[in-house]
This record gives structure tokens, C-alpha cells and sequence, in this order.
């Protein structure tokens, strides 16, 4: 894999040397502020509203219902209107959640489990959010158990069988074989392909590879020739047609499928087992050589290579053509999936953990690209002292307007504990349950929200120092660019926190481009820019550059650090990131 897409799936960006000829600003869009749902035109248009779009979006009309519910249950007793508000509110639910029960049953009667089991995790979630009694029936329990069961077995897991020697195990790797045609540059043609790697993973001819090998097959923007094929380590000779039937560009998978029987079939370990230090191979075709075995051991775990995800370093040879091909123990399981090597750094290899492989099969199997989620939001591992070597959730820094989470009644400082009942600790660990949920369904948030004020902090007051709570939040689907979103509907000043992780509060009336810096994220790029708290700031311009995944700002400043000399600086921060959740 070439070192500038790694480069740019790591998130690096190099600080711009040069002052950046940017056009004017772009335009922002207003705060998404929640309506009064106490005014009867308000109430009226949004129970209509979420009728309408009960067909196409019956996820996200319950959850907005349940919103509705949770906003007149919180209204004082003596609101005059609540109960009449109260028991609209609880009917419209009533009508979305019935709705979406008999979606479940439809999908199942369809044999679409993976939809099923989405709607009916949701329905249950959303009853618990607003306090009612959700009674199964039998037939719905019925159908949430058979979805639930045919989700897990996955037709992978039945190849499980016994040991096999890793000399038998490299028959069942392959070279995946991408032929983009005849590409011409400066008058002179040339043969265009991609080499890398794959594995069988069923007896059915599933493969599965990188989604960088396979990319320009999947990607709308590409108009040229594509064909892919694959080669057997045993016939390197012969080129067998293969398909694409899904893929994961965030976790950089896809799964292909042949119609060949496999000469043998790769069975999944646990990388959750793997400790620094022990051995594991790397089975490949690097430079297209087929059926290239080299071995090594895992350098180190935690490299935040990909986006929401971290990844295994490991110092077995890989070299150009290995991407995609399976990282495996001496018994043969599979641990990883070999996806990048650095040529200019010899034994600086990395490998994407099986976990998540197995986390995003079933959706890959159903075909097409797997889409995953956020709500909206910017924060980082929360620890009860600095010293502690572990966290304790994971605290919300900003909130991008109109978010779901925003929505949902999540504010800046609250401390995410749990998802879905499973325990949050750091934001490696919410990133790994999200990457686990799927995109345009409902998930219960568990929150504790400390009480920053004078009057908690008295011995003698009563108040609590803390609170906690769960809300319903909508999983939105996360774009390839979570920065742009907050860069479009965020004030220019205010995108600065979640992306450059500095926050900064205006500090001249007559100048509305000049800014104080109110507090610094610790390992930001601000930070890593040598900017400090109160040291000046005046935004000179801002530009968005997608192609390259990036936002740049060419800025004045005095900063601290320097002696407060004046300086422009140029920086720039990457459109998405570990952080954005």
C-alpha cells in the first residue's frame, strides 16, 4: 500500500509552510436550535411531519416521537396543557411503534435478518427510553429470536473445523487481480492495475480483501475499464472472474465472491487473545508472488492508522501486493487482515484486527457498502485523574448543531459510561461499540453529568455533584468526512474546538475576526501548534479542501510560547478523525 495513503488514513497532515492564496469564507448555516414543542402549531406540525415520513423513516420517526414524549413528561405539573400534550405525544408513539412491529415481521417473512433484528434492537430501546412498558407478544419475541439467530450464523462459522498446517492453508489464499485497462500519460499507453491479496472464507468462494485493492470497482466517481479477477496459489496461470459484493471503507474491507470451490478455507481466531511479542504469519502475494509466507511478531496494538479504529503493528514482511491477505497464528486462525506496510521503513507493518472483520461480515454479506454511524459529536477518554491508566467513559467536548445527540439532550461536559448496556471506558472503546451498531437505528446512551458550580462544591449544600440518565439517540450515518458537517453548519469560530482543538470566545466588539483562545484539548493541533490559553487569536481566512480530506486556516496570533512575537501561521486539520463520534 502506497506511504501517502497511509499518510492520509492516518489523519496526518503536515503544517502548511507557505501562506495559503485562500477565496473568501464560506458561507455558515444558523444553530440548530430544538423548537417549543408547547406551542400548538409547533406541536401540530411536527406530529405531522413525523406521519408523513413514518414510511420512508420509520426509525427515526419513533425516535422522534419518543422525543416528543420525553419533552412533555419533563414539563412542570402545573403546565396547564402537558397532559392533553402528553397523551397526543403517547399515542403518536404508540402508532410509530406499532408501525415499526410490523416491519419486523415483514423482514423476517422476507429473510432480510439483519434489517429485523435492527428494527426490533431499536423498538426496545426506544420503549426504554420513554418509560413505558414495552409487553412482547409471543410472535414478536418469536421473530426477534429468529433474526437474532440466523444474524450469528453466519455461514463462515460453520467452516470452523479442525487444525490445518499452514502449508494446506496457503492454497486457500489468493491474488486478487484488478485490471483497469490501458491508461495513457504524456502520449504513451500503459497496462493500469492493482495486485494485492484475499482469502476464502466459506466453501460458497467468499474472499475477503482490502477495500484499496478493489476501490475504483466501487468508487461512483471512477468512468474507466474494470475488471476483477483472482488467481489461486495453485494456478497462477489462470485468471477466474470474481465480484465485489461488499465492502467497508472505513474499516478498509470488502468481501468478493467466485464461483470456484475453494482448495481451502480460512477459520477466524481472536486477535482480543494476542499479547506483544508473539509470533504470528503473514500470508500473501507481494509483487503478485503467490503463495509468500513470511512470519514476525505483533510490534504493538493501539496505532491509530484508520479513523475510528486502532490497529496492530506488526514487523513481518509485507511489501506491495500483501494488502488484504490474512494475518494468522501457528494454528492457522485467522487474527488479522494484512492492510498497509511503509516501504520507506523497513518492519513497520500494520494489520486490521479479525474483530471487526466479524463485526461487519453479516453486513458485508448482505452486499453493498457498509455505512457506519456518529451523532454528532467531539470528545476524548475521560479519566478521574490524570495519573489513572485507564478511563472512565468518555467526555463530550462539543456538539455539532442540529446533531442527534444534541437532540437527544446530551450536553458539552457530560461523561459517556455505556451503550446499549455495554460499558464504556475510553474512546477506543465507544468507537469499537458504534463500529458494532448499525447506521439509522435507535441506541440507548448512558451518561453521568457532573454539576460545575459554586454550589456543589459548599460542604454544607444539598445539591448532588453529579447526575446521570439515558437518552435515545438516532445513529446517523457517518460521512467519509465527519469535519465537513461541522466545518458547513458550525460558526467559523466555533469549528475551531472539534477541529482544531482550540476554543476560542470573541474578544473585540468592533472586530468580529478577533478571538481570545478560552482553553486548549490536550494532544490537539492547536496544541501541537504551540497556542495557549488567552494567547490572541484573529482568523484571517478558513478554506475547506475535500479531495484532500483536510481544512486549512491562515491565522495572526501572539502566542505565549513564542515570546508573543507576532506571527501568521497557516495549519491545517483533517476532516475526520478518532475524536468525532
Amino acid at each position: 500500500m502506497p506511504f501517502s495513503i497511509v499518510m492520509r488514513r492516518a489523519g496526518f497532515l503536515f503544517f502548511v509552510c507557505i501562506f495559503l492564496l485562500f477565496g473568501s469564507c464560506l458561507s455558515r448555516k444558523a444553530d440548530y436550535d430544538i423548537p417549543d414543542f408547547t406551542d400548538e402549531r409547533i406541536f401540530a406540525k411536527e406530529t405531522e411531519d413525523i406521519k408523513k415520513a413514518r414510511e420512508a423513516e420509520p426509525l427515526r420517526s419513533l425516535w422522534r416521537s419518543a422525543l416528543l414524549v420525553r419533552e412533555m413528561t419533563a414539563r412542570p405539573d402545573d403546565f396547564e396543557l402537558k397532559h392533553s400534550f402528553l397523551s397526543r405525544a403517547q399515542t403518536l408513539f404508540d402508532e410509530c411503534a406499532s408501525h415499526t412491529e410490523k416491519l419486523v415481521y415483514e423482514k423476517n417473512a422476507d429473510k432480510k435478518y439483519a434489517h429485523a433484528l435492527r428494527l426490533a434492537e431499536s423498538l426496545e430501546n426506544a420503549y426504554a427510553a420513554v418509560g413505558l412498558v414495552f409487553e412482547q407478544r409471543e410472535d414478536f419475541t418469536k421473530a426477534r429470536i429468529e433474526a437474532e439467530t440466523a444474524f450469528k450464523n453466519l455461514p463462515v462459522f460453520a467452516s470452523e473445523a479442525g487444525e490445518k498446517k499452514l502449508a494446506d492453508l496457503i492454497q486457500g489464499s489468493v491474488t486478487v487481480w484488478v485490471d483497469l485497462g490501458v491508461k495513457v500519460e504524456k502520449g504513451m499507453g500503459y497496462a493500469a492495475r492493482v495486485i494485492g491479496s484475499g482469502f476464502f472464507i466459506d466453501e460458497r468462494g467468499y474472499i475477503v480483501t482490502n477495500h484499496h485493492v478493489i476501490a475504483d470497482l466501487v468508487d461512483p466517481k471512477y468512468e474507466g475499464y474494470g475488471k476483477l479477477y483472482i488467481k489461486k496459489a495453485s494456478d497462477s496461470d489462470t485468471r477466474i472472474p470474481a465480484k465485489v459484493i461488499g465492502w467497508d471503507k472505513t474499516l478498509d474491507l470488502a468481501l468478493l465472491k467466485t464461483e470456484i470451490k475453494p482448495p481451502a478455507v480460512f477459520r477466524f481466531g481472536s486477535s482480543e487473545n494476542l499479547d506483544v511479542g508473539e509470533r504470528i504469519y503473514a500470508i500473501g502475494s507481494p509483487a503478485g508472488l503467490e503463495s509468500t509466507i513470511t512470519s514476525g511478531i505483533v510490534s504493538s496494538f493501539d496505532r491509530n492508522l484508520l479513523s475510528t479504529v486502532s490497529v496492530m503493528q506488526i514487523d513481518a514482511a509485507v511489501n506491495s501486493g500483501n494488502s488484504g491477505g490474512p494475518l494468522v497464528n501457528e494454528k492457522g486462525e485467522v487474527q488479522g487482515i494484512v492492510f498497509a506496510g511503509l516501504p520507506a521503513f523497513e518492519g513497520l507493518n500494520f494489520a486490521i484486527p479479525v474483530e471487526y472483520l466479524k463485526t461487519v461480515l453479516e453486513l458485508l454479506y448482505s452486499g453493498g457498502e457498509v455505512r457506519h454511524v456518529w451523532i454528532g459529536a467531539y470528545g476524548r477518554t475521560f479519566k478521574n485523574k490524570p495519573s489513572d491508566k485507564t478511563g472512565a467513559g468518555v467526555e463530550i467536548l462539543y456538539l455539532m448543531p442540529g446533531s442527534s445527540a444534541s437532540r437527544a439532550g446530551l450536553l458539552p461536559g457530560d461523561i459517556v459510561r455505556a451503550v446499549n448496556g455495554k460499558n464504556v471506558g475510553s474512546l477506543e472503546d465507544l468507537q469499537a461499540l458504534l463500529i458494532s451498531c448499525k447506521s439509522e437505528s435507535l441506541a440507548l446512551i448512558q451518561y453521568r453529568r457532573p454539576v460545575k458550580s459554586e454550589r456543589a462544591e459548599t460542604a454544607d449544600s444539598k445539591m448532588p455533584a453529579e447526575t446521570s440518565g439515558k437518552v435515545l439517540v438516532h445513529l446517523d450515518v457517518r460521512n467519509e468526512y465527519p469535519g465537513k458537517e461541522i466545518y458547513e453548519r458550525e460558526a467559523e469560530y466555533r469549528m475551531f474546538y472539534p477541529l482544531f482543538g482550540m476554543e476560542l470566545v470573541p474578544s473585540s466588539v468592533g472586530n468580529k475576526r478577533k478571538f481570545t483562545v478560552q482553553s486548549i484539548v490536550k494532544g490537539g493541533i492547536a496544541d501541537e501548534s504551540g497556542f495557549s490559553q488567552n494567547d490572541p487569536v484573529e482568523i484571517i481566512r478558513t478554506k475547506l479542501f475535500e479531495d484532500d480530506g483536510a481544512v486549512y486556516a491562515e491565522l495572526y496570533t501572539k502566542k505565549r510560547k513564542s515570546g508573543y512575537l507576532d506571527v501568521n501561521l497557516a495549519v491545517g486539520a483533517p476532516l475526520d478523525s478518532l475524536y468525532f463520534f
